[in-house]
């Protein structure tokens, strides 16, 4: 779904990233275990230091996050069809991704691009 919405605009596909989703994952727990629905971590985290704290060094990161049922092709559906997610699915500099669901529903996204 990711890569065909990409392909549709003209972009290349994007590869998934161990490290990508390990900061995916990350966030989606904090978010589970403390049950709110954010792009700022329980403890003042933002994208760039989950990323930079699995090891990814980043030079462009975005991130899109979701709470709710579904597999993963309805979520980035979801996505598709909110500007500022779809925005980040469609930036042209972004070549890797993460993307991860926790208990309760919370979905994270993560796309970047390591080492620029």
């Amino acid at each position: 779904m990711l890569n065909g919405l990409r392909g549709e605009a003209g972009l290349g596909p994007v590869t998934p990233s161990p490290r990508l989703e390990e900061a995916a994952m990350a966030h989606a727990l904090d978010m589970a275990r403390n049950d709110f629905l954010a792009h700022e971590g329980s403890d003042g985290s933002l994208v760039a230091d989950r990323v930079q704290r699995a090891g990814y060094g980043a030079c462009v990161v975005a991130e899109n996050i979701a709470r709710g049922p579904g597999d993963p092709r309805e979520i980035l559906g979801d996505w598709a069809r909110t500007q500022d997610s779809r925005r980040n699915m469609l930036m042209a500099e972004i070549t890797d991704y993460g993307l991860v669901r926790a208990r309760g529903g919370f979905w994270v996204l993560v796309l970047g691009r390591d080492g620029c």
